[in-house]
């Protein structure tokens, strides 16, 4: 069954201009094109360039003639969805056929609407997504409604209404580690986040910025509600902050029979940013699967699950990621749940169409999302040049996930090896090379 592949990442966690063609944001309108198959309709903030488009068909082994990229160059919003020259745009596409299957990032309201729209095929999960189920689950206040329900372990911390519940809660949870977390209630990528601490203030995982606790917390909690509060906000959630060992996330996908399934785990990988005045880290990519000892893979694994079965039984259906930490003294706390596509399900579903069921057994992956922009051509022609480009036959090398044609946002790709270490070696001469 061909699938109607909804790149409406970020619309929940929009920054900036909607419209924007340049935002960070529309990065992913490369990358997820890579979940694409024969048959397929892509609904993508941006157009995805045809040379990407044939390189990426090329690679999976399918003709990239028959996918169709419909774009506006905007963000893939309810409202953009629901216009009615975008319907009869992909009313067309679809030929009336109910035969599609949906397959957005966020299962939200809009999308639920399409399908019938559409008169596609109904799927399990849409009537909770037309209630707008899904914000119970992408909300950083509901998580820790829920994962206390569940009995998850979590860090010290509370759900703040109001300026002075804030101020409250600073105070009382400052004390535990010297430093507490301010989350957005709708926020991603750490991009909603801010950290005060009685230290000296320095760039901190999971956090935009780290100011110095000031001896008025009630003054500074104003200012930070002014920052991080707005109209759709339920609150602002504070958390005593621990330092990690392990920065990790847990990925399931919930079927229409109500089952969570695992998918994939990987580890957060984080460095400080050539700038001295940055104020966060940079984010290099994912590692996949997650190296985490025994013992904390068994406890994360059944601890996570307890949390995705919650979701099932209120009627979610779709990917769900779950976020967490192992301190430096090591204890196990969970930080946040997202009730849509992970990080790194692009690089999962590559490795699984590319290596087989059962990749992780054998193979490890990074993802690197901090590499300089470069024109296509000339990266892929480095990639032979250097014998870095994936190959089937090896079951190794270098794709690129990600392009950029303007050459504003940074490239993004995935790193495939046979062990942790061979991966390394060769993002190694990947940065060489492409220096």
């Amino acid at each position: 069954m061909p699938k109607i592949i909804i790149l409406n990442v970020g619309t929940a966690h929009a920054l900036g201009d909607h419209s924007s063609s340049t935002h960070p944001i529309t990065r992913s309108g490369w990358r997820h094109a890579w979940f694409a198959e024969r048959g397929d309709i892509i609904v993508s903030p941006v157009a995805v360039d045809a040379e990407f488009l044939r390189y990426l068909g090329g690679t999976m082994g399918f003709d990239p003639g028959t996918v169709t990229v419909l774009s506006r160059e905007r963000l893939v919003t309810d409202e953009l969805l629901l216009s009615e020259d975008f319907l009869a745009d992909l009313g067309a596409l679809t030929d009336g056929s109910p035969g599609w299957r949906l397959m957005p990032c966020f299962w939200t309201q809009g999308v639920a609407e399409l399908a019938a729209r559409l008169g596609i095929e109904p799927q399990a999960g849409l009537g909770f997504a037309a209630q707008r189920g899904a914000d119970l689950l992408n909300r950083k206040t509901h998580f820790r409604q829920l994962a206390a329900g569940a009995g998850l372990p979590l860090p010290e911390g509370s759900v703040a209404r109001t300026p002075r519940e804030l101020a409250q809660a600073i105070e009382r949870h400052l004390p535990r580690t010297g430093t507490v977390i301010v989350k957005q209630d709708d926020g991603a990528g750490g991009l909603g986040n801010l950290t005060l601490t009685r230290g000296e203030p320095t760039p901190l995982p999971g956090s935009r910025e780290t100011l110095k606790a000031g001896e008025d917390l009630a003054a500074q909690a104003d200012e930070v509600w002014a920052a991080l509060a707005d109209d759709l906000s339920h609150g602002l959630v504070v958390e005593s902050y621990h330092a990690s060992a392990y920065q990790f996330y847990l990925e399931y996908v919930i079927g229409d029979d109500g089952v969570p399934r695992f998918l994939d785990s990987g580890e957060i990988r984080l460095r400080p940013d050539s700038d001295p005045e940055s104020t966060e880290l940079v984010w290099v990519g994912l590692d996949l699967p997650a190296a985490l000892p025994p013992a904390l893979t068994a406890e994360a694994m059944h601890q996570s699950l307890r949390l995705a079965e919650l979701t099932a039984r209120i009627g979610y259906r779709g990917h769900i990621n779950i976020d967490a930490i192992a301190t430096a003294s090591g204890d196990l706390v969970f930080n946040e749940i997202n009730a849509r596509w992970g990080g790194g399900l692009v690089a999962h579903d590559i490795c699984e169409r590319l290596i087989g069921r059962g990749y992780a057994d054998h193979h490890a992956v990074a993802t690197l999302r901090d590499v300089p922009p470069a024109p296509l051509d000339d990266v892929l022609r480095v990639l032979d040049e250097e014998q870095l480009r994936f190959s089937r036959d090896t079951r190794e090398g270098v794709l690129v996930l990600a392009c950029d044609p303007l050459l504003v946002n940074q490239m993004e790709c995935l790193v495939v090896g046979a062990s942790r270490d061979r991966v390394r070696e060769t993002e190694a001469r990947l940065r060489k090379a492409l220096a």
